[in-house]
Order: structure tokens, then C-alpha cells, then sequence
């Protein structure tokens, strides 16, 4: 068994196991920890799954989940058997499925060759015919789950004991792209559940969630052969250029001893255009070249993708002026079309037209990083990042700014598979930057200028007061940079009548709503249009926090308003932990002397 990572200190806490998934759009990969008081904690990558020769040691696996009917029958490679086979339909690339909407496109994908206008549209494959996408998730982690169970109990020693006696406090940890939120982390949630990871009663403490770009920076300070980019001080940008995203996270060295510390400098960028992209250009500018060929039929280009994806693209590097895809057997042959036995061969001009829509979006996406900061090194991870003409055409880009691009040599691992299990023994970064400016709709007081603007919809208030709705309230301004334990505390009061008090229940369900503005540019001062019915563009709402208060009527205040108009307030504080790599929340509030707490339920704007 492949030990890959050893932690550098001793560790002191209760024995723990913890397993680490990264469900990719092509591949997967899972790793696992066997934390035990004494001992330096070790990596250990899964690398032996059905359908794979075990002497080929590799640690990933396609992200395939075969069905016969509504019924899963087997995923990985073993997967791949059944793509053309008519009784069986394969759910691949469906972590498209869960991409929000700020990163969907139309359904057509780019033209081959379109670099100048390159837009992140793909075609997402279908799903199989009632199947939704929360089954094929939850089949996908069973069968990841049950087969890391079966390599951790074979490959450790006592295996099967230590399994069983940790099972029901494992920790999972589940690594997500960079520009995913809270509803994709409640989708995620959700089927590790039904699956059977975790239960409803301890999946907030047991289930974890890491962005691809934080486990990725881990791995890259694990393997990386020199830490000459490394100092105290220094600056540098992590792409992690998987198989439909892209995450680019700039980071700044706070400390390299005793321990090293990482911080996000600012808001990290993810841009779909990734390694299916380059597939997608290469279908289509086959689909072009043997427009007239009797190869143009559905099949054979579906094979000559395939072929392409597996070796052209992964072996091109930019310098070979005949580029080989074998996608057929002797009598495939159409010398017209460079077809000979079936081996089509493509220009080097060819190949390369097939990455350049997605190279310029990776490039323009990294300047938008590099444009107020300074860096002299750029870490490049990831299955696409193991590309040679990705890393010569960002060597050529940024060596003119005199950036040098780092790599790490390890094509069959899966980099946020291992570093995701790393960074939770390590937990580098202490700080991160807020990817959109977060903040909540408010009624207030009429005291400002702008609150003028609307004063034909301004009422007076229980308390007395003059009051406009609808403003913008910001609770954390997009690229402030939050520490790991950062709390928000937000106070908000409602006033009632004397007669309203008479029909308050003693419990009730508060309520409060988070939006998010996405834009660098600031907030907007009035959320809604002037007659309170839809948001101002670029806002969104992200999530509702909500609370059940018990003993509402106890927590109420007496006030006198300005008038000397009687009226009761109810004063609650929702205690926002927004530091970490997933938002937490809770509810206090005041019953007499006593403060109170409670749990929040976080329900995400949408539902996939």
C-alpha cells in the first residue's frame, strides 16, 4: 500500500479516522487518515478499484455510474464497459448538475477554434430516464465508501476492528469547487445521509466541506520538490484546473515557523474551463474535418473523442506536428481524411485550436487575480493542470511578468483527493477572503439623505419612528479577509403595539434572509425596486436563517417611543461563524437576565 503523505508532528487528540472524498466531473479520487494518540498521522490513498489492474497503483477513477433501468449496477472503471452498450445508460459529468447558476450557460458548447469569444457553454450529459440527481450521487458515494472500507480493512493492520470501532464517529470530508455555496454543500449533505456516511443526528459535526483550491495549495506544500516560493511574506497563485472548473486562489505566507500559515488575500476565482472543454472543441472540430468522411457518423467521432481525451490531448504538448488518435481497427480507412487503419491523424494546429477557448479563460481569469497583486510564483494542480501544452502555453503567458509556474509530478493521484485529507491534519490557511459581499434587507429609521428618495413610502412604525424598507444591511464586504474562527454577530429588533402583543404565541419561528452581492463594485443602497417587489440585478438571495423562539413574549422589552407611545421589542442576535471553509450559525437572545441560545436551521435559496 502506497503511503504517500507523514505529518512532520506528533498527534495528541482521541483516535479518529477520517476519509476524504473528491467526487470530480471525470474523475475521483478518495484518501483516509488513522489518527492515534502518539503517532505522526499518515496519508493513504485509495488505489485499488474493481476494474483496475492493481500493479497500475492509480488513485483516481472515472466519474461513471452505470444504470439498468432506475438501478445502479456498478461506477468507475468498470463503468466504462457499459458506455455503448444500448440496455445500460451511464451518468457521467453530472457534477455539472450542481454548478449554480452564476456558473451555467446555454447548452450549446463553444465552436472549435472560437478563442477570441470563448464562453464556458457545455452541453450537460442527461441523466439516466428517472434517475435524479441525488440517487446517482448517493449510489456514486456507497460505491466510493464501500470500497475504501474494503481497501482500509484489507491494507491496515486490524483494519477490520479499527473500522468497526471508529465507524460510527468517522469524520467524512467532502472537497468542493471554489465558486460552489451553501446549497450545493445542503445537496451534498443531504446524500451523504441517504447514503449512509453520516446520519441527521451527527452530520454537522462529522461531515466536513473544503474548497478544491484550499485542499489543493495543501497538496502542492506536501509534494512540491522546492520550497523556493515559500518564505514569509511572499505571495502566490494556486490553479487547481480540474475537469469542468478552474480555482485560482491567490495566497500570502503569514509565518513558515514554527508552522507554516497561509491567508487568502482576496475573493478566489473559479471559471469553468476546464479539461471537458477541450473534449468538447475537439468533437466539434472533428465533427467539421470529416464532414464529407464516411466517418462522420455519431459513433465513430464518439469513439475518436474518447481516444483523443485518454492519450492526444493528455500527451500534446505543442511541439509535435502530427498528433495520432487511434480510435479504430485496420479497415478504418479514409486516406482522404488522414484516416489509416484506423489512426486519424491531426495538425499540431488542430489540437492545439481544441485547448486555446479554455486556456484564454484560465489566463483572463488569473490576470483579474494578478491585477493589483503581485506574485512571483503560480502553482498549477489538477488533472487538466497535468496537461504539458496547459503548463507551456501559462509558462509562455506569465513568464513575460516573470512568473514562474510550479508543478508537481504526480499524474495518477488526484490532488484535493489527498490534500483534502491533508488539510485536515494540517489546517495551513488561518484565514480566508469573502468571495461576495454578504448582507441582509432592512427597515430603518428615516436619518439619511438616501432614505429621501423614497419617502412616499415611508411609514410610521410601532416604536413611532419614520421608516423605509428595503435597504441593503452588509454583514462582510466581499475580499475581507476572514479568520478561520470569524464571527458575525447580527442584532435585529421588532417593535409591536400593544395590540399585536395580544396575538403573539409564545413560540415562534424567526426568521432572517442573507443575500449576497457578487460585484467588486459596492453594494447597492436600496435592495428592491421602488415598489418592493424584485431585487436589484447582481443581487441574490443566498440562504434563510431560521430559529425557533420559545417564550416569545418573555424576551420582550417595554419601550416609550420619541412620543411617548408605548411598544415592546424583541431584541435577537444570530451569531454568523463564517471564518471556516462552511457557514454555521446560531440564535441568542435575552429572556429576563438569562441569555439564550439556540440552533439555526441554514436553508439554502434553492434545491437541486
Amino acid at each position: 500500500m502506497a503511503s504517500v503523505y507523514t505529518s512532520d508532528t506528533v498527534y495528541s487528540g482521541n483516535e479518529t479516522l477520517v476519509v476524504a472524498m473528491d467526487l470530480g466531473t471525470t474523475h475521483t479520487g478518495a484518501s483516509f487518515t488513522y489518527l492515534y494518540p502518539g503517532e505522526k498521522p499518515k496519508v493513504h490513498l485509495v488505489t485499488l478499484w474493481p476494474g483496475q489492474p492493481e500493479a497500475s497503483g492509480a488513485a483516481k477513477i472515472p466519474t461513471f455510474v452505470a444504470y439498468r433501468g432506475t438501478t445502479a449496477v456498478t461506477c468507475g472503471q468498470e463503468a466504462d464497459e457499459y458506455l455503448e452498450d444500448d440496455e445500460y445508460v451511464v451518468a457521467r459529468w453530472f457534477k455539472l448538475h450542481l454548478h449554480p447558476e452564476s456558473m451555467k450557460q446555454a447548452d450549446e458548447p463553444p465552436r472549435y477554434g472560437s478563442s477570441s469569444n470563448f464562453s464556458s457553454r457545455l452541453e450537460i450529459p442527461p441523466l439516466p430516464r428517472g434517475v435524479t440527481i441525488q440517487t446517482v450521487y448517493v449510489d456514486f458515494m456507497k460505491y466510493l465508501f464501500s470500497h475504501t472500507k474494503t481497501y482500509f480493512e484489507q491494507r491496515m493492520t486490524n483494519g477490520e476492528s479499527i473500522w468497526r470501532r471508529l465507524r460510527d464517529r468517522m469524520e467524512i470530508v467532502l472537497a468542493t469547487p471554489n465558486g460552489w455555496d451553501i446549497t450545493q454543500q445542503t445537496f451534498l449533505r443531504r446524500a451523504a445521509i441517504v447514503a449512509g456516511l453520516v446520519t441527521d443526528a451527527n452530520a454537522d459535526t462529522l461531515l466536513k466541506f473544503v474548497t478544491e483550491g484550499e485542499a489543493s495549495v495543501h497538496y502542492v506544500m506536501a509534494y512540491s520538490p522546492t520550497r523556493s516560493w515559500l518564505s514569509k511574506g511572499s505571495t502566490f497563485l494556486v490553479i487547481d484546473a480540474g475537469g469542468s472548473t478552474v480555482d485560482s486562489t491567490l495566497y500570502e505566507c503569514k509565518a513558515v515557523e514554527p508552522h507554516v500559515e497561509l491567508q487568502e488575500v482576496c475573493a478566489s476565482e473559479c471559471v469553468q474551463a476546464g479539461g471537458v472543454f477541450v473534449d468538447r472543441a475537439a468533437k466539434r472540430m472533428l465533427e467539421d474535418k470529416l464532414r464529407a468522411s464516411k466517418f462522420n457518423d455519431p459513433e465513430s467521432i464518439r469513439d475518436m473523442v474518447k481516444a483523443f481525451e485518454a492519450k492526444t490531448k493528455r500527451l500534446f504538448d505543442g511541439n509535435q506536428t502530427s498528433n495520432i488518435v487511434q480510435f479504430g481497427g485496420n479497415k478504418d480507412t479514409d486516406k482522404d481524411f488522414s484516416i489509416l487503419k484506423g489512426k486519424l491523424t491531426l495538425t499540431k494546429n488542430e489540437v492545439a485550436q481544441c485547448f486555446d477557448g479554455a486556456i484564454a479563460a484560465i489566463v483572463e481569469s488569473c490576470q483579474r487575480l494578478l491585477q493589483t497583486h503581485r506574485v512571483e510564483h503560480i502553482l498549477l494542480v489538477g488533472g487538466f493542470g497535468e496537461s504539458p501544452y496547459l503548463r507551456r502555453r501559462l509558462d509562455e503567458t506569465f513568464a513575460k511578468q516573470n512568473i514562474r509556474v510550479v508543478t508537481v509530478e504526480q499524474p495518477s493521484r488526484k490532488a484535493a483527493a489527498e490534500g483534502s485529507t491533508i488539510w485536515y491534519i494540517k489546517r495551513q490557511v488561518k484565514a480566508r477572503a469573502a468571495r461576495f459581499t454578504l448582507g441582509t434587507i432592512s427597515s430603518t429609521a428615516v436619518h439619511r439623505a438616501e432614505h429621501l428618495e423614497r419617502i412616499s413610502k415611508a411609514f410610521v412604525d410601532s416604536d413611532g419612528l419614520l421608516t423605509v424598507r428595503n435597504t441593503f444591511t452588509t454583514l462582510v464586504k466581499k475580499d475581507q479577509v476572514l479568520d478561520d474562527d470569524y464571527t458575525h454577530t447580527a442584532s435585529f429588533a421588532t417593535v409591536f403595539s400593544p395590540v399585536e402583543m395580544l396575538f403573539i404565541p409564545d413560540s415562534v419561528t424567526r426568521k432572517m434572509d442573507l443575500y449576497a452581492w457578487e460585484s467588486s463594485e459596492a453594494p447597492p443602497f436600496w435592495a428592491k425596486d421602488e415598489d418592493g417587489e424584485e431585487l436589484v440585478p447582481g443581487l441574490r438571495l443566498l440562504c434563510s436563517l431560521e430559529a425557533r423562539v420559545t417564550r416569545m413574549k418573555e424576551s420582550m422589552k417595554e419601550m416609550t417611543g420619541p412620543q411617548g407611545k408605548k411598544y415592546f421589542q424583541s431584541d435577537l442576535r444570530v451569531l454568523i461563524f463564517l471564518g471556516g471553509t462552511e457557514m454555521k450559525a446560531r440564535l441568542e437572545w435575552t429572556e429576563g437576565d438569562e441569555t439564550c441560545e439556540g440552533p439555526v436551521s441554514i436553508i439554502p435559496n434553492s434545491t437541486i
